[in-house]
């Protein structure tokens, strides 16, 4: 290395100086995932006293079947009390609005794939608190070209974090075969059809397996039923649900 050559180096390295000493000091692990601010306590999300409180954790009267909290005494929600789904129940351990809206949001199109730890754990604790039961856990796939799009499959993310703190083993079993819209612009029976014959599994370890399906949005349902259907034409046991967020009821008029 000549003269000029080192002479670079040493100045890129104390150019740098400034960010590597910020690192040190103020490593990822000690901040608050969403806001950044340095965490003075121990806490079990990766989340500040301010994010956590503001966080929409679900409450514990909730729909019997999709998970979504309900105001009223009823079991199960009027979505549900109109029509089921062919999966056995859906879990949610967050309402998708403010904070959890903006945590998912900032993994799936900022790219910030390190709040996958904070959103399986909470995705953990709730398999847990409802005692829910899977021998396999099978990721909401993605095409290959959405794949492609976005860099990475945020349900797959979640999926072999789940595993890991639940020591369940994650088999990708379903295969996303079709091109689809965008899902958010179309009503109930578009969405159905939109992903009609989208999905096959391509793995028969599934056959008499009760299994957990991983996804991040719980909306209308349509996009874990119909994953559902496939795997229980595989013969698998059951079908559990297990995602992120679940999206707030919208009025019956809707």
């Amino acid at each position: 290395m000549n003269r000029a050559e080192l002479k670079e180096k040493l100045y890129k390295w104390f150019k740098g100086l400034p960010e590597k000493m910020k690192d040190a000091l103020y490593p990822e692990d000690i901040t608050c995932d969403i806001c950044g601010d340095e965490l003075v306590a121990e806490t079990r999300y990766h989340l500040c006293a301010k994010c956590t409180e503001e966080m929409p954790f679900i409450g514990d009267h909730i729909c019997l079947d999709c998970g979504v909290q309900i105001d009223n005494e009823a079991d199960y929600c009027d979505r549900c009390q109109r029509s089921h789904g062919v999966y056995k129940l859906n879990r949610s351990p967050l309402i998708y609005d403010g904070k959890a809206r903006e945590m998912v949001h900032a993994l799936k199109f900022g790219g910030k794939k390190y709040l996958v730890t904070t959103i399986g754990a909470m995705m953990a604790d709730t398999y847990i608190k409802y005692n829910m039961q899977g021998e396999i856990i099978v990721p909401v796939p993605m095409t290959d070209k959405e794949k492609r799009k976005r860099g990475f499959n945020q349900a797959e993310l979640l999926a072999y974090e789940v595993g890991k703190r639940l020591d369940i083993p994650v088999l990708p079993a379903i295969a996303k075969v079709k091109e689809t819209s965008q899902q958010k612009e179309l009503s109930g029976k578009e969405r159905a059809e939109n992903l009609s014959k989208a999905f096959e599994v391509v793995y028969p370890q599934v056959k008499d397996r009760k299994i957990l399906l991983i996804d991040d949005i719980f909306t209308t349902g349509t996009t874990v039923n119909e994953c559902s259907k496939v795997l229980l034409k595989a013969k698998c046991k059951e079908v559990s649900v297990l995602t992120a967020c679940i999206t707030k009821l919208k009025p019956l008029m809707e």
